[in-house]
């Protein structure tokens, strides 16, 4: 009998993801979201028959249903499905299914999960092999964001929401770093914290933990697997610290130090974070028996994930990116490479919120993180829930940001026109944040043309 794999919420990053290497399998595929979406086009093209709107009907002929962690038992679909008998399995265990005889590499962390899971599968496929990847993002380099392939190493991107890294049993686990992120769900940082260590204690007898050092949370989990578990080795990168492999910025590039010497690189995307980014990829790499020497010098192609200071266009003298920074940290990074790459424009930035909760338990954070940019307006909120009273709005957070004087710009519509009636020669327009908030940069670049010029 053929399989007809149907997902539950299939416009996701990761659900997609998978639906693409169920296609490469041969299977049959279908899916469904509440709103159609460009990612699925690719599947479209594949065969994969997609659904928009939820209705228990769809998952009649199916012989398997995958949901997301975020979607009960309740959901239309899923009772079905579970009426008729049908197993249901959330991505996370589909994915762990599809990862279990491989040798995998995942990569985990509150930040650089994607780039550093997009830049382990560039290297690895640019070194000849059919190597599996699944990547929590599209980008340029590959025609899909995930495939299974037919090498026996695969890289995935583990993410903790949901607590779907706790699936996998890695032979390289690499943690980029760890903060405070989803308390909404955790609870607490302790909780999120152990949350991490409970991931890094996954890797198979004898595996390898790269652990990026820059960071105290990453360090401390580090430090507790080495006394939990005495089979498991601890390599360390960083680009500011001693580490075994260690990068540092130079006026053409930067330079490697490694267990097995030193080897010069550039990279195409600019700021700290990126070299962090990248040696986390390249402990990684050496660590699973790939040519260290190849992978950097494979590394100058990388052209970077969309969404992550990604280039939207310019338009009389405006240059508009987008960046999926959404958490202090992240913001604060995204506008020094900014800065580091353009120092003599004017810097505006679009932000948006990604859901009430962040914007409340980060918000000491969020008061501090936009200091390097000389403009900022805060977008409506993406996500919303139901607020249960402390939670913070868009609209307040721009009243709670210290440093430039924050403006509220509404709705992404709204913010981007601003954007566009203030907007001089030298600007660099960021639009900023996980949810739709990139929509805002065709638009101002719309305007910018349709005005046919700005103030010099």
């Amino acid at each position: 009998m053929t399989m007809n794999v149907h997902f539950v919420g299939i416009g996701g990053i990761h659900m997609s993801a998978l639906a693409h290497i169920l296609l490469d399998d041969g299977l049959v595929v279908s899916g469904c979201d509440r709103s159609d979406a460009p990612i699925l086009d690719s599947l479209r093209v594949r065969g994969a028959r997609i659904l928009v709107g939820h209705n228990e009907h769809h998952v009649t002929t199916a012989t398997r249903v995958v949901r997301t962690a975020a979607v009960p038992e309740s959901h239309p679909e899923i009772a079905r499905a579970l009426e008729l008998g049908i197993p249901v399995q959330t991505r996370a265990e589909l994915l762990s299914e599809i990862a279990a005889p491989r040798d995998a590499i995942t990569v985990g962390g509150t930040h650089g999960k994607t780039t550093t899971t997009a830049m382990i599968a560039h290297c690895m496929r640019a070194s000849g092999r059919d190597a599996g990847y699944v990547i929590g993002g599209e980008a340029p380099d590959f025609c899909v964001h995930a495939r299974r392939g037919t090498d026996p190493w695969l890289v995935l991107e583990a993410d903790e929401y949901g607590r779907a890294f706790h699936h996998y049993t890695p032979s390289v686990a690499v943690l980029t770093n760890c903060e405070p992120d989803h308390l909404d769900y955790y609870g607490s940082q302790d909780a999120l914290e152990a949350a991490f260590l409970q991931y890094v204690e996954t890797l198979k007898a004898g595996g390898v933990l790269v652990v990026g050092v820059d960071s105290p949370g990453a360090t401390q989990i580090a430090q507790r697997l080495r006394a939990q578990r005495p089979d498991v080795r601890v390599v360390t990168c960083s680009s500011g610290r001693d580490a075994d492999y260690a990068i540092r910025n130079l006026d053409d590039g930067f330079l490697l130090t490694a267990p097995s010497g030193q080897h010069r690189g550039a990279l195409q995307q600019p700021g700290e974070y990126q070299l962090q980014n990248a040696a986390a990829a390249f402990a990684a790499l050496d660590q699973a028996g790939f040519e260290l020497g190849d992978a950097v010098e494979s590394m100058g192609t990388f052209r970077g994930v969309n969404r992550r200071f990604q280039l939207h266009g310019e338009a009389h003298g405006v240059i508009v990116l987008d960046d999926y920074a959404h958490h202090p940290t992240e913001v604060s990074a995204a506008i020094d490479a900014a800065k580091q790459r353009w120092p003599e424009r004017r810097v505006v930035v679009l932000f948006q919120p990604h859901t009430y909760t962040r914007t409340s338990y980060l918000l000491d954070g969020f008061r501090a993180c936009f200091r390097a940019a000389d403009v900022v307006y805060t977008v409506d909120t993406y996500a919303a829930r139901d607020m249960s009273g402390a939670e913070l709005t868009s609209e307040q957070l721009a009243t709670e940001i210290a440093v430039p004087d924050a403006e509220y710009g509404g709705s992404i519509e709204q913010s981007a026109r601003t954007a566009v009636e203030r907007a001089m020669a030298n600007d660099l327009i960021i639009t900023m944040g996980a949810g739709d908030v990139d929509a805002a940069g065709p638009i101002i670049l719309r305007e910018l043309r349709r005005e046919g010029g700005v103030p010099a």
